[in-house]
């Protein structure tokens, strides 16, 4: 049961230009909803984020448990619950804020949102206007899960991409909006919206929110150093 409550808090932060040459801040945090809608059911999270322009994040989650999540580039990831003072420990390359599409927006590489870094490879290629149509076929181990996948560009920036499955059917897509310009020529959606398939007929929709943006100085000093006390206990 914790492995799939870790598994969620992370897909749910990971909420995703060429290279940046330089980073344009040393630290970031804001406050994060995200509603999710299934078979006329509603849940929340609420949760504020940290994060270190080296790969740290740190996340206080408030609703609907409270929890303080920490991982980084290594995939190094633990959840501390403060009342029981207890932390789980995992590592795995996939929970890395490297691979986070939170990582490619705040470094500046939306354009490709990480594809190519994880063996995807650009097929094709359209304009219309101010879009930008690419899409992406997966490497040799996705291939039997993934047959493409479509990234649309408007002005520079993404608002849309979707997964395709095995049988070229839509399995995911996502859209991206309100846009905030943090620094010039670095912006941040405000607002996602992930739409799951689960069948023809079923689907999961979840919209995460960022608010309260703060850059640098204005960033939580004591919040974003947090260490789990040496005196927790670990549980698998």
């Amino acid at each position: 049961m914790r492995k799939y409550l870790l598994m969620a808090m992370v897909s749910t932060i990971a909420i995703s230009f060429s290279n940046a040459q330089y980073n344009s801040f040393d630290k970031i945090s804001m406050s994060m909803e995200a509603k999710t809608a299934k078979d006329g059911y509603v849940s929340s999270i609420n949760a504020i984020i940290y994060y270190n322009n080296d790969g740290k994040m740190v996340t206080y989650y408030s609703h609907p448990k409270e929890y303080i999540l920490l991982n980084n580039i290594k995939g190094e990831i633990k959840i501390y619950d403060a009342k029981e003072n207890t932390v789980l420990q995992q590592q795995n390359y996939r929970y890395s804020t490297e691979t986070s599409q939170f990582y490619f927006f705040l470094n500046n590489k939306q354009s490709d949102l990480g594809l190519k870094q994880m063996g995807f490879i650009q097929s094709n290629i359209s304009f219309e206007e101010d879009v930008m149509v690419t899409e992406w076929l997966p490497p040799a181990e996705m291939a039997q899960a993934i047959t493409k996948v479509e990234l649309v560009h408007e002005n520079g920036v993404p608002i849309y991409i979707a997964y395709y499955d095995a049988n070229n059917q839509l399995s995911t897509k996502s859209y991206y909006y309100n846009y905030n310009e943090l620094y010039p020529g670095l912006s941040f959606p405000a607002t996602i919206t992930k739409i799951s398939y689960i069948s023809p007929t079923d689907s999961t929709i979840t919209k995460t929110s960022f608010n309260n943006i703060l850059i640098d100085e204005k960033v939580d000093t004591k919040a974003i150093n947090f260490k789990i006390p040496d005196n927790a206990k670990s549980i698998n």
